[in-house]
């Protein structure tokens, strides 16, 4: 079977492509609806005559009208788009705004986020979502889902990432639709009494009350956190520690809601409602209640975009079952897939869509050719064999994603799938009971006991597999071009396997000649190259002295800036990564640089200055420096007081002296060899 057979996965591809080709080189709405136009108008035209209908001229306008289907989509799904959203305001200064909240996000040790729908600004009713915060300590606590408040202030754009290879927090949420951001304070937020109620605030309620009744009921905090994860897709109180041993035995897909959550919900479902398939209509009425279910679940959870992606993608495969004709998985997925990118496109570019398809699309397409190379005639063996599978398949899909995001790989998934998965149609099962008999103040100790038990006995076995270190290979350097030529790798390897063609073994080979010669060419590339780098980070300094394939690692408090040297390290292709103090002084190549901390002492100057770095708040009159040493510029990194940075950027504007803060524009890159 090859999925390129079915139309539907063709016209599929062809929506994606546009989706990316309409994100990358984005057009204006009426370019966009245009090309739409008159590709649909060039496919009717073809259509009208019989000679054409059939020819290649009509299959290829049609891929091109699904490709500029997507263009348009994407084009169109731009919030900034819609004339009541809040960025057509014509001045945008400090005003009131009035707020509801809509999603209360994961918290760092620092701050508490959540999502904001704009209700009005200045009495103007407007829309759009903007992204608050409080920090730790705020005396702004407990919001809940659908509160209403009043914000006196400024908006500021989600700032980019002010170090090399940062997660771009700014980007992640464009995809969402959000583009500023807010800092809430009891000094310019008020909290009044908002008397409507969203789905989702009514699902936060209900989860909330759950949460409260599990609280005074016999299961470890651990456990329950590990029950709110699986069931209700909160991971917001998952201990740490826990959630890494998840992803070190690659079972982290366990604790979200899922497309394997909903596929196991809805095989209990038909097992039972299966006796009512002999009634009139009764198969009928099992699809629709199988449907009902799975929204209803939805609903349940918050209607998160990743249980809503898992129910839209089955609830397509239960009207498949119900309708009983002679189709195949890849055909539904397709479907699916392109119905939820014609209403959500920017889906395509979260994580979790991408993983939920490409794990599920292997399976489909791998997973019948694997179990048919070999049946088993052992009943154990031949179920192990099914599991192994099917995990393998599924990883298959998701390799290079997790490569890509991740920069790790559990080669121990397959023992967790064939220890744990099985149980997870019970622990879903009984973890609903659980939960309905908890909201009723019905749950009886013993069964308490017994789902804690259950769960703190998954737990150890994940902690013990993910405890075997040499299980996983962590710190692969992965980029891009990576990701997409390992995909072809894939594609290629598993064509190759079905049908022995020379092409397909060619380009195999091309494929991966392709990737390692892109990856000796990054490697090269870097061992070449000679940087230094001051870091952005708020009361520390960072300097990096990157010389080939040694980095060299200079601040006061090495342990602050260790994830951010980890990244560079990934990227760069290291081998030794030493820690230094920082210098009073250094050279790159000609240039010599200053550094100039608390102490306000200038080292011994012979030569003129290429620059001079600002860290710790010195107590240094400036003008008199500048006069005095002529340095080329100066450079203030995150460890300075903001007021101090203000003016000294003042001094050097008077004398004519370029000045940069990292606190404002991120880390600079001081010389480059």
């Amino acid at each position: 079977m090859k999925p390129l057979e079915y139309i539907s996965v063709k016209l599929s591809l062809c929506l994606l492509l546009g989706i990316c080709y309409g994100w990358i080189s984005p057009l204006s709405p009426g370019q966009a609806i245009l090309t739409s136009t008159i590709s649909l108008v060039v496919v009717l035209l073809f259509f009208q005559f019989e000679n054409y209908r059939n020819g290649i001229y009509f299959g290829i306008a049609t891929l091109l009208a699904f490709f500029f289907t997507g263009v348009v989509a994407v084009t169109l799904a731009q919030p900034k788009l819609s004339p009541h959203h809040y960025s057509n305001n014509s001045s945008l200064e400090k005003g009131i705004w009035v707020l509801e909240l809509k999603e209360i996000l994961k918290p760092t040790p620092y701050r508490q986020s959540y999502l904001f729908q704009v209700a009005s600004f200045n009495n103007t009713s407007c829309d759009g979502l903007i992204l608050g915060s409080t920090r730790k300590g705020s005396k702004i606590k407990n919001l809940k889902v659908d509160d209403r408040l009043l914000y006196y202030g400024k908006i500021q754009p989600i700032s980019p990432p002010q170090n090399p290879y940062q997660f771009a927090y700014d980007s992640y949420m464009e995809t969402k639709g959000v583009y500023d951001q807010i800092t809430l304070q009891s000094e310019n937020t008020v909290q009044v009494v908002n008397r409507k109620s969203s789905l989702g605030g009514l699902a936060a309620q209900l989860q909330n009350k759950i949460k409260t009744a599990l609280s005074s009921s016999p299961i470890g905090s651990k456990e329950q956190g590990v029950l709110r994860a699986i069931l209700l897709g909160q991971r917001n109180d998952l201990d740490k520690g826990l959630y890494q041993n998840y992803k070190d035995a690659g079972a982290a897909h366990i604790l979200a809601v899922s497309g394997l959550h909903i596929g196991i919900l809805l095989l209990i479902l038909r097992a039972i409602l299966n006796p009512i398939h002999s009634l009139p209509q009764g198969r009928r009425f099992s699809m629709l209640l199988s449907v009902l279910f799975l929204w209803a679940y939805a609903l349940f959870t918050g209607l998160s975009p990743s249980v809503v992606r898992a129910v839209s993608m089955f609830s397509f495969l239960a009207y498949a079952m119900y309708l009983n004709r002679p189709t195949n998985a890849i055909n539904i997925l397709a479907l699916s897939f392109s119905a939820i990118l014609l209403v959500q496109p920017k889906f395509l570019f979260q994580l979790g869509f991408q993983l939920s398809y490409s794990a599920v699309f292997a399976i489909g397409w791998v997973y019948p050719m694997m179990v048919q190379s070999w049946v088993p005639r052992n009943g154990i063996l031949k179920r192990m064999w099914k599991l192994f599978a099917v995990s393998l398949a599924a990883q298959l899909g998701v390799l290079p994603l997790c490569l890509y995001y991740f920069h790790q790989f559990p080669t121990a998934f397959f023992i967790t799938a064939m220890v744990i998965v099985p149980f997870l149609g019970l622990l879903l099962s009984l973890g609903i009971l659980v939960i309905i008999l908890s909201g009723f103040s019905l749950l009886p100790d013993f069964l308490a006991l017994f789902y804690d038990r259950m769960i703190r006995t998954i737990n150890e076995l994940v902690e013990l597999i993910a405890s075997q270190e040499y299980l996983i290979i962590r710190e692969i350097p992965f980029d891009k071009p990576s990701l997409v030529l390992l995909y072809f790798i894939i594609v290629l390897f598993v064509l190759s396997l079905y049908k022995k063609r020379f092409s397909y073994i060619f380009f195999l080979g091309i494929s991966l000649a392709g990737l390692q010669v892109w990856t000796y060419y990054r490697r090269t590339q870097n061992r070449h190259t000679e940087e230094v780098i001051l870091l952005q980070q708020v009361a520390n300094s960072g300097l990096l002295f990157k010389k080939g394939s040694e980095l060299l690692v200079m601040s006061h408090d090495h342990s602050k800036i260790k994830n951010l040297v980890k990244n560079f390290e990934l990227n760069c292709f290291l081998d030794t990564v030493r820690p230094t103090p920082l210098p009073n002084s250094f050279h790159i190549g000609n240039d010599r640089w200053v550094v100039l901390d608390s102490a306000g002492i200038l080292p011994p100057v012979q030569e003129s200055l290429s620059g001079l770095i600002l860290t710790q708040s010195p107590k240094v009159h400036l003008g008199r420096l500048l006069e005095l040493h002529c340095p080329d510029r100066i450079v203030a990194d995150g460890s300075n007081y903001p007021n101090e940075i203000e003016r000294w950027k003042r001094t050097c504007k008077t004398y004519g002296v370029p000045f940069y803060s990292t606190a404002e524009q991120g880390a600079i890159t001081l010389g480059k060899l």
